[in-house]
Parts: C-alpha cells; structure tokens; sequence
C-alpha cells in the first residue's frame, strides 16, 4: 500500500480511520486541506484500473495527487474514492492524559545520576522530550489534550504548560520539544 502521510507525525493511537457515513465531508476536507489526514491506497494498478472503470482522471505523472484531489471533489467522489479502497485516517478529537501519565513524565524529569562532587546529572530528560513532543504534535493536529486542569488547543498553551511544568528543559537541554529535527 502506498501512504500520503500527514504532515505531524502522530502514533497510531491518535489516528481514527474515516467512515464516510459518520464523518462529515467537510470535516474531511477541510483536515486534508491542513495536512491531517493520512491516506493509505492499494495497490496503485489496481486503483488505476478502478479509476479508468469510474471515469476519473489517470495521469502518466502524478496520478496519486490527481486521485486525491478527484476524491475530495464532492461528497460523492469522497464516498466513491473510499470505496476504492482508499484507507484514510484523521486525528482524533481529543485525549486526556491521566495522573498516570503525567507522573511517568514526572519520574523521567527528575531521574538524576549522583555525579559525586560535581552534583546530580538528569539522564532520563532526552526520553521526556520525545513524549512531550509527542503531546506537541497532538496540539498542533488539532487534537484537544486535557492535562491536570488545562486544556491545550494551541502551540503556545502547550509552551506554557510543558514550560511551567519541566521549566529547567530549555535552559538545561540542549535538545528542545519545539525542534524535531534534533
């Protein structure tokens, strides 16, 4: 199968897959518009083969975006684009993370090494940073995350949250939860 990934890496825990009958086109549209969806297709003869029997355009060159964009044309042709055996995912609405969770974090902030004369050195802080990441990224798919007793809909609630919670991460980590590419 080839994937059309969206552009935030979420786990697959965060990712529900699309029924036509139960989420609105619009909706769809509107996530796929903004990089968030994943789009998985079959075998790419086989959808061409399907697109030459339905009538939709097959390209010689970018035949995947051609059949895309057909699909999410109308209701109609999303419908009939899923049925193809398209497999297309959205983020889902929202996830709380429990006390649970938040004291696995905890635990990973404070995991010190005794360094003897030269103080205590944090050694679990790289693990921390790829969950908050990951808590990130759910924030910016749209994803509602509930945490103690706020709610993050935007990158800088997050900030100010991971900011207030894990304040020596910035100043003492090289690595930061806004750069994915250290």
């Amino acid at each position: 199968m080839e994937m059309i990934d969206m552009k935030f890496n979420l786990p697959n825990w965060a990712k529900k897959k699309v029924n036509p009958t139960h989420h609105g086109f619009d909706d769809v549209k509107r996530l796929h518009i903004e990089g968030k969806t994943q789009i998985q297709l079959p075998d790419l003869d086989e959808l061409k083969n399907w697109s030459k029997l339905h009538g939709w355009p097959r390209p010689w060159f970018g035949f995947k975006k051609s059949f895309v964009t057909k699909m999410f044309e109308s209701p109609e042709t999303f419908s009939m684009g899923l049925s193809a055996g398209i497999v297309l995912h959205i983020p889902i609405k929202q996830h709380t993370f429990t006390s649970q969770d938040m004291a696995e974090l905890d635990a990973l902030y404070y995991d010190r090494e005794d360094m003897g004369a030269l103080g205590q050195r944090p050694v679990s802080w790289g693990s921390l940073v790829e969950r908050l990441r990951e808590i990130r990224r759910l924030v910016e798919a749209g994803v509602e995350v509930h945490i103690d007793d706020k709610v993050l809909t935007t990158w800088q609630s997050f900030y100010s949250w991971a900011h207030g919670r894990y304040h020596a991460l910035e100043d003492g980590y090289d690595s930061w939860i806004g750069d994915d590419d250290t």
